[in-house]
């Protein structure tokens, strides 16, 4: 059983208070840099290790972003083969992160729709790296422009949960996405958590599945961290900016558990509420067998 961490005389332990939180806009260059060496001369072996890291990512996203786009274009467009360079690169990613992945079980091949818990931003490297699969994430993303840009390349879709005007337009991108790759992430938490707990799923985001493509599955998924990776989750009102300082100057690295569980059809749930409770149940009890059998609210 995992031990609480100092100040945790509670479980699940509060959650940092995110109330009012409004996300930063994007800084221009010179004020990026400038917070980069002010975090620097703050913590000068993280910097050394962030730098490190960074490089690493820049090196990786070298050799495979080209080669995907090559891809893309001379294979993918005439054989409809999907491009490994985006898993291959998800996969070395979340190694230069410090993140050491096990796989437990077997992800579904294809025509599935892969349902998982949210700890950080880097549960897209996590998963990606497993299942070559694209995803479906919140819009603030977009705004990052480097970000923005790699999430294209993989054809991740975009959603406003404020926007229920254009509900409609998600469901269909999702539905063109699932067309044309056959293996579509959700995090129906539609916010990160922190490896303790399993927040409500947004009933919505199942709305494609209502009525399913032909021989679609849901597959439930579980992201296990160990504790030091609960401690790096992106909460409260901490910035990304922030988590993924945090998260490249840790020394050292954390173990990922990432239990693929039963797939489902959706034809045996009648609606997308049902859906979405099926898969947040198995999720749940998975979770607390992976806590010591600490019940998961």
């Amino acid at each position: 059983m995992q031990a609480l961490q100092p100040g945790h005389d509670r479980w699940p332990p509060p959650l940092p208070d995110s109330a009012g939180f409004v996300p930063p806009t994007v800084p221009a260059p010179a004020e990026a840099l400038g917070a980069f060496v002010r975090a620097w001369s703050r913590d000068l072996a993280g910097g050394f290790r962030v730098t490190g890291r960074a490089l690493w990512l820049i090196a990786i996203a070298a050799a495979c972003v080209p080669a995907h786009m090559v891809w893309r274009t001379f294979i993918g467009n005439t054989r409809k083969l999907p491009s490994p360079w985006a898993r291959w690169f998800c996969a070395a990613a979340a190694r230069a992160c410090g993140i050491r992945v096990r796989r437990i079980g077997c992800p579904a091949g294809a025509d599935v729709f892969f349902i998982a818990n949210h700890l950080s931003w880097t549960d897209a490297l996590i998963l990606g790296g497993q299942t070559g699969a694209v995803f479906v994430a919140q819009d603030g993303i977009a705004r990052w422009p480097v970000l923005r840009s790699l999430c294209m390349l993989n054809d991740t879709i975009f959603v406003r949960r404020s926007d229920r005007m254009g509900v409609t337009a998600q469901i269909a991108a999702m539905r063109e996405r699932f067309a044309r790759h056959r293996r579509l992430v959700l995090f129906p938490e539609g916010t990160c958590g922190d490896g303790r707990r399993l927040l409500p799923f947004k009933a919505p985001l199942f709305a494609m599945l209502t009525p399913a493509p032909p021989g679609a599955m849901l597959q439930p998924v579980v992201i296990d961290c160990d504790e030091a990776g609960r401690e790096l989750a992106w909460l409260g009102m901490e910035t990304g900016a922030a988590n993924a300082w945090r998260l490249l100057a840790r020394p050292g690295t954390w173990e990922v558990r990432v239990h693929f569980l039963e797939p489902f059809s959706p034809d045996e749930t009648p609606d997308r509420k049902a859906m979405a409770a099926k898969a947040r149940t198995a999720i749940a009890v998975r979770l607390s067998e992976t806590l010591g059998g600490r019940p998961v609210v």
